[in-house]
């Protein structure tokens, strides 16, 4: 009868670790039953950042006609020599290409060669592209202009648990959450997966926050959340796990463990010697 009681006990034992392991597996995933998401669902639209206030942004004019479009680009003037007056304008760098940049101010507006201070804020930049298209042709030039607008300071944040927390820049203006977590090497085992910390700064200067669960599937369906803006910051917390490993030194962490596997063993030998 004792002998039952024990394989009994070891029996259930093995069962209780194996359990908690699957359970500790199902934290870990993004995105469950992903699956069961139409592909139509997912390509009804096309995300296109904004530009905000103190965005900075290049802009070229180019066109076939020889200097029709000159006027309509910054001079290469250095920072020393600029007046006091000529604050939205950034001097090239190697990271622009060469180009000199636009900074948008608090209002969204830049002061443009010729146009004068135009409002570009809460416009994508294929919007803005089109704007200037259509003041400075056919009014200024024959032919339409060439216009490129791109953005050069859209950076999110990634803080927390994740293996590289740090900065991070998008080319194209055009970055996931996904993205994001993926430059910052991705979550530890010990980051929240299902409530994730986003704050962002809106166009008022009001910063609002977003609580995130990144194992729901819909996530996928969520473009304000699933798209990041610039100046975003995502803060992954720490999990219960960690918090309680927290409670204790490193030699009570080490012992908790080594009995952990030793309760597994002694299990599975009682259940294969029976």
């Amino acid at each position: 009868m004792k002998h039952l009681s024990g394989n009994f006990t070891s029996l259930l034992l093995f069962f209780i670790i194996v359990f908690s392991s699957c359970n500790s597996y199902k934290q870990l995933p993004y995105l469950k039953d992903a699956g069961e998401i139409s592909p139509e669902i997912l390509s009804t639209s096309v995300h296109e950042a904004k530009i905000m206030p103190n965005d900075i942004i290049s802009i070229t004019v180019n066109s076939t006609v020889p200097g029709a479009a000159v006027d309509f680009n910054l001079p290469l003037v250095p920072t020393n020599l600029s007046s006091p007056l000529q604050t939205t304008i950034a001097p090239s760098t190697a990271n622009s290409g060469g180009l000199q940049n636009y900074m948008v101010n608090k209002d969204g507006k830049i002061d443009f060669p010729v146009l004068g201070t135009l409002k570009v804020g809460g416009m994508t930049t294929n919007e803005v592209q089109d704007y200037l298209v259509s003041l400075i042709y056919p009014r200024y030039i024959v032919e339409k202009p060439i216009v490129n607008v791109r953005f050069l300071n859209f950076e999110v944040s990634v803080l927390g648990e994740v293996n590289k927390p740090g900065v991070y820049n998008s080319q194209n203006g055009q970055i996931t959450i996904f993205d994001a977590l993926a430059e910052a090497g991705d979550m530890t085992i010990y980051g929240k997966r299902d409530n994730v910390l986003l704050l962002r700064t809106l166009e008022s200067g009001e910063t609002v926050m977003y609580r995130i669960n990144m194992q729901d599937k819909n996530l996928l369906k969520n473009e304000n959340i699933f798209y990041m803006q610039q100046n975003d910051k995502l803060y992954v917390e720490t999990n219960k796990a960690k918090g309680n490993n927290s409670s204790f030194g490193t030699m009570q962490s080490i012992g908790l463990s080594a009995l952990s596997i030793i309760v597994s063993v002694i299990s599975v030998v009682a259940i294969l010697t029976r």
